[in-house]
């Protein structure tokens, strides 16, 4: 699988009036400037980062996908279609991607884990059910190529997060007992 990376000026300019912001050609600029300096950084570790993905859930992606780039929109990214807001620290963007990537993942391989995802807590949000296997796949991802460190900058950041503050104590706490295969892992743990 390959990320291919597109800046679309008219995406990005719906989404910066959907911000209440105005769309400028100096923006335009600068989205072009740092679609080719992020595209560089990711293509360097691409490889590894996907085999690390794919090798941590035992699930595949189908087909090549896109990333759109923007400046502007009410999240950090979103995975359908994956759209990457500016980040400027750009590991930080990886890891960014990164978990859009497993969510994508997921999806591509949605057969396999749909039942499993929706018996796990039933109480919960849908949302809380999803993010529970994104994020335990995010983290082993980010800890084997990025180290420790960078995961503790994610946690901090990602706790300001409504889905993601609740989920995260949750997937810390049965994190040690995740070692890879995804599907195993859900069908075989009692996780709630």
């Amino acid at each position: 699988m390959k990320l291919q990376f597109i800046y679309s000026p008219i995406y990005d300019n719906l989404l910066t009036d959907m911000s209440r912001k105005e769309f400028s050609t100096e923006q335009m600029k600068e989205m072009e400037f740092y679609k080719e300096e992020l595209e560089a950084t990711w293509k360097r570790k691409e490889k590894k980062i996907i085999n690390v993905i794919e090798k941590t859930a035992k699930l595949k992606f189908k087909g090549n996908k896109t990333c759109f780039l923007v400046n502007n929109m009410k999240y950090k990214a979103i995975s359908n279609p994956l759209t990457l807001k500016k980040e400027p620290h750009l590991e930080r963007a990886k890891t960014i991607i990164i978990h859009e990537l497993v969510h994508i993942l997921l999806e591509d391989n949605k057969e396999k884990i749909k039942q499993l995802i929706e018996k796990i807590y039933p109480e919960e949000s849908m949302e809380f059910k999803i993010h529970i296997p994104v994020l335990l796949i995010t983290r082993k991802v980010v800890e084997t190529i990025f180290g420790k460190e960078l995961y503790e900058e994610i946690i901090k950041d990602e706790m300001k997060r409504d889905v993601l503050n609740s989920a995260w104590p949750e997937v810390n706490s049965i994190y040690d007992r995740f070692k890879k295969d995804i599907i195993k892992f859900l069908k075989n743990e009692k996780l709630s």
